[in-house]
């Protein structure tokens, strides 16, 4: 019997990731998705587009390289149907249209920009399985351009905007105060709100600081002894010691900082970790739509205000 794949595409600002899953049956006409290919290409759009505004010829090259890989390996696994995602970096920059157009050609791949409320509901979509019907939740998902925040129920996605203060762009020194002051705002509302709410963390660095603590629940205790750690070595020591990408090492000192700002301004214990993103709600999603599971509620998305 023929296994139907599903490839998922998230063109991040650190780093582009295929993932790939195959569609096996069960008893009484169920499913379930089984990873078989997970790639992650350390591209870093966001380096040049928060500095200058626009994707450089050089990196154009690359990113181009980067997608012919992902179209070949998806040829190989007889694909049934992707969707290719990018998010903040090409969001924010200037020639992101002709980009996309040149990767059309080039690689065969569509790519889609989406917006923080459409990331927030892809990442709900994946940590939804891990949810207790009567919680409330607040996402964090803190990438290279932005950091993502999203609150939900079980089966309810009820808000999500993507706030422009991503490692890469304190590491290039370009994320804005105004932009600071409206994430700090928004989540003293939150807690207002939703005083009793759990919080998830999804992506790459939540992931990466949930393993090197080898914990699911991540508290602020956890996060603090973590950064004193990591903050008083060197780079190249973060390699050596903890084995961490080159990627990685430097921007998972602001990733630690955000992530203990916003466990202090939420007033939560800890954070939750199911340790999957973006690539993985793009997947569920087509596997949703095609199967005709459960309709989840969505409100239109709230004005920042």
């Amino acid at each position: 019997m023929d296994i139907e794949r599903y490839a998922g595409i998230d063109i991040g600002s650190n780093a582009a990731r295929l993932i790939i899953k195959d569609i096996h049956p069960l008893d009484n006409n169920k499913f379930f998705l089984k990873k078989r290919v997970y790639i992650r290409l350390p591209l870093r759009l966001g380096t040049d587009v928060f500095s200058s505004g626009i994707v450089s010829n050089e990196k154009i090259a690359e990113f181009e390289k980067a997608m012919k890989i992902f179209r070949e390996i998806m040829d190989y696994n007889n694909i049934t149907k992707y969707r290719a995602c990018a998010t903040s970096a090409l969001r924010n920059a200037l020639n992101s249209a002709d980009i996309i157009t040149n990767i059309k050609n080039f690689a065969q791949i569509d790519i889609e920009i989406i917006d923080g409320y459409e990331e927030a509901h892809l990442l709900y979509i994946t940590v939804r399985e891990f949810l207790k019907r009567k919680k409330i939740y607040v996402s964090a998902d803190l990438g290279g351009g932005s950091l993502q925040l999203g609150i939900y129920k079980y089966n309810e996605f009820i808000w999500g905007h993507a706030f422009e203060t991503g490692t890469l762009r304190f590491l290039t020194n370009t994320v804005k105060r105004e932009e600071i002051r409206k994430l700090i705002k928004k989540v003293s509302e939150i807690k207002n709100e939703y005083p009793n709410a759990q919080l998830v963390g999804s992506g790459g660095n939540i992931n990466k600081i949930s393993k090197l603590l080898r914990k699911k629940n991540v508290s602020y205790k956890d996060l603090i002894l973590l950064y004193k750690k990591l903050s008083i070595i060197s780079y190249s020591d973060r390699i050596e010691k903890y084995g961490l990408r080159e990627d990685r090492a430097d921007v998972i000192i602001p990733a630690l900082k955000m992530y203990i700002k916003t466990l202090k301004f939420s007033d939560s214990d800890y954070i939750i970790v199911p340790k999957t993103g973006l690539a993985d709600g793009i997947i569920q999603k087509l596997f949703n739509d095609d199967f005709g599971c459960e309709k989840l509620k969505f409100r239109l998305p709230s004005i920042l205000s």
